[in-house]
């Protein structure tokens, strides 16, 4: 952590979704706040009404260096806390209680058993066990730079993931992205790609300042893990800790070839197809294809599930940005 602890142990600030779960992550964060608190740290809750006003108030105590480290628990509350740590030398601590905790999975970390996820973040505070791990800073025009610690997602898996969102039983991820297929049709974009290390297979051409692509696909991901949507392992090879992106673009032009694709995904064995390429590079810019008549309006980008807006967008690596408390061992 940053080295700054109060007496008799560390300052934390909690953040915890309530609504993570059905309800388990309100019960989830009275259950850690009074382990923590027994173990003799200072626990200050900054969970608020809106996910705006939490935002504030985690980022605000990161600015000024009120807590060593920020605790979030629920599904969605790593991306809101990669917002207010990202880039700085407070650390990231994860209760992985809610319905996805793909970041969680890539970092080995216990999900979903209370006990287990709170077992395993005391240990880290108290050995102070910080692992460093690459996050993806996503820029555009007229916005302000967003921090996503997941995926970007602007193709399917964008569409599928807005429609998830209005519902909440289980499996909705499923079911969102067969009713996306069905009407599926492919987008036009443009990809610039920086520090480009592996194509792939996708033809290339030069550009001024990398390589390029213009072309109609079902999906365009820069990921930096390996899984999305609770399990999807969208690119199953990505490192989280490597200062690359593994960028997905499926150029599949049909709503058959989307439907075989889709099931594949669960296992990753989606990228053995020819028609699906990961290639790793530092950062992508997707930004719309030349305008097609035939084509739906493309799809709002998504990072760790969360709406970041439309294109054109740049997502870059940045090896180290963030600090997440991991235990060793228990």
């Amino acid at each position: 952590m940053n080295g700054s602890r109060a007496a008799g142990g560390s300052r934390l600030g909690v953040v915890v979704n309530p609504t993570a779960g059905s309800g388990r992550g309100t019960r989830a964060g009275r259950y850690l706040t009074a382990r923590l608190r027994a173990d003799g740290h200072q626990v200050v809750d900054l969970s608020a009404p809106t996910a705006t006003e939490t935002a504030a108030r985690a980022r605000a105590a990161v600015e000024a260096r009120a807590v060593d480290a920020l605790v979030v628990g629920g599904d969605g509350m790593v991306h809101l806390g990669a917002q207010a740590v990202a880039g700085t030398s407070t650390a990231l601590g994860i209760v992985a209680v809610g319905s996805g905790d793909d970041f969680a999975a890539c970092l080995g970390m216990p999900r979903g058993d209370v006990p287990a996820c709170v077992d395993h973040l005391r240990a880290a505070v108290d050995a102070r066990s910080v692992r460093q791990v690459d996050a993806i800073r996503v820029s555009g025009p007229d916005r302000a730079d967003r921090w996503v610690a997941g995926a970007v997602s602007a193709g399917l898996d964008a569409a599928v993931n807005a429609r998830a969102e209005m519902m909440r039983s289980r499996g909705r991820y499923t079911r969102a992205a067969l009713a996306e297929i069905a009407t599926f049709r492919a987008w036009p974009y443009s990809l610039r790609l920086h520090g480009l290390t592996d194509d792939g297979g996708l033809p290339l051409e030069p550009s001024q300042d990398g390589w390029a692509w213009h072309g109609r696909a079902a999906m365009v991901t820069a990921a930096n893990t390996d899984r999305i949507g609770g399990g999807i392992r969208v690119t199953p090879r990505a490192v989280v800790d490597d200062g690359l992106l593994d960028v997905l673009v499926a150029p599949v032009l049909t709503r058959a070839a989307a439907a075989r694709i889709f099931p594949l995904m669960f296992s990753g064995r989606h990228v053995h197809r020819p028609d699906v390429h990961v290639l790793r590079a530092r950062a992508v810019t997707i930004a719309p294809g030349s305008p097609d008549p035939t084509a739906a309006p493309l799809p709002d980008a998504h990072g760790d599930g969360e709406r970041l807006g439309p294109l054109p967008l740049t997502a870059t690596a940045v090896p180290g940005a963030l600090r997440i408390l991991v235990a060793l061992r228990l």
